[in-house]
């Protein structure tokens, strides 16, 4: 029988975008994991449009206590010995509510586990963008996966790099979408167990993601699974343009010391003829005694701008209409020298070989942060209590 894991999904948390790439994941798993997609009835109003992800509705209760005391001393009993930097129990600052006649309210998740279960995946909520319900089937779903022996993974949507760190602190391990809160939950909590997405994965989970973003994500498992591209493996998308061939040839040079760690997509258009020879055919030809340096390489149709969410960063030769697409999401590396240094949001223009290579030994070091969805759902299945 194969593993179980919830992926728990409320109102206010689900895209069509989001929706569909769950889909995929779905499908990318079925042979090793049973990904089962649960809705409070709380959220029945999205249970029409994801359809596709075959959803299980539950029910939830909530139960008030009437006196003050055993409302406080449920509540400490909740949170236990956890403090706040300075020391201060987070139970203590309850004690102006409690004893001055304030009720403890319990939201309790009518839900069993299906036998085989390992786990519980749910989106953790941020004071500027989530509701009230959203918080309390969090808060639920979080003290019911303990009371159930199972690991609970929350992961990013809204911004985590905030003050508020009380909603990452509760969940068994984190998933974030951005270094800056990756960093920023590492310090603040220590914690163990928190990882980081790829940006073609970090990108879909956003409000504002869009089919681009979608069909890279798709391309990416696609081209990893056919070029055998291991999860450690730097890669770069260069925008290749036969004008320039002896500037992507220095570039090439310069990157040399460091082409065990990484693969090269080329950008290769029709229009890119020059003579007898396709661009592909001249990459090959130039760049040949180069290209053995590198860990491995492919060629993509430069119409298919998408693919290129499947690279940590573009280097390119020059700005062009691939760094102006790419920017919005990937990092930007530009090595002219014959312009300027400048920095502007994931745009970045270097002109020496000593700027280049520092930036992509940089995308180097921050690519072994990251960790895919798939790969994080598999360590569930092998240290995640079973349930059943």
């Amino acid at each position: 029988m194969k593993e179980k894991i919830i992926w728990l999904i409320q109102s206010n948390q689900i895209t069509p975008i989001i929706a569909e790439f769950l889909q995929t994941l779905q499908k990318r798993m079925e042979n090793y994991i049973d990904l089962v997609f649960m809705v409070p009835e709380t959220s029945s109003d999205i249970l029409a449009n994801i359809q596709g992800l075959k959803p299980v509705s539950f029910k939830t209760t909530t139960r008030t206590a009437v006196s003050s005391c055993p409302a406080y001393l449920s509540k400490r009993e909740a949170l236990g010995s956890k403090t706040f930097t300075e020391g201060l129990a987070f139970a203590d600052t309850l004690l102006l509510d409690d004893l001055g006649g304030g009720n403890a309210q319990e939201t309790l998740l009518g839900l069993t586990p299906p036998s085989g279960t390992c786990g519980l995946i749910l989106q953790i909520p941020t004071p500027l963008g989530s509701s009230e319900m959203e918080e309390k089937i969090f808060h639920a779903a979080i003290l019911w996966a303990k009371q159930n022996r199972l690991p609970a993974i929350g992961y990013e949507l809204l911004p985590l790099d905030t003050r508020w760190t009380l909603a990452p602190s509760l969940p068994d391990g984190l998933i974030t979408r951005h270094y800056e809160s990756y960093d920023h939950l590492k310090h603040q909590l220590n914690h163990q167990n928190i990882w980081l997405l790829p940006i073609y994965e970090a990108a879909v989970f956003s409000s504002v993601s869009t089919s681009f973003t979608l069909s890279g994500v798709k391309a990416c498992y696609h081209y990893k699974n056919i070029f055998s591209i291991p999860s450690t493996r730097t890669v770069l998308y260069l925008p290749h343009n036969v004008a320039m061939v002896y500037e992507y040839q220095e570039l090439i040079r310069t990157l040399q010391p460091l082409g065990d760690k990484l693969h090269l997509m080329f950008s290769i258009g029709k229009d890119q003829v020059r003579g007898a020879y396709s661009q592909k055919e001249t990459i090959e030809i130039v760049y040949k005694e180069g290209l053995k340096q590198f860990a491995s390489h492919s060629f993509h149709e430069a119409n298919h701008l998408w693919e290129m969410m499947m690279a940590d960063a573009v280097v390119s030769c020059s700005a062009c209409f691939s760094t102006e697409v790419a920017e919005k999401d990937l990092p930007c590396i530009i090595f002219d020298p014959k312009a300027s240094p400048m920095v502007r949001g994931h745009k970045k223009r270097v002109n020496t070989r000593e700027a280049l290579e520092d930036s992509v030994k940089k995308e180097i070091e921050g690519h072994r942060y990251k960790m895919e969805f798939a790969d994080i759902l598999m360590l569930l299945t092998t240290t995640g209590k079973r349930n059943g």
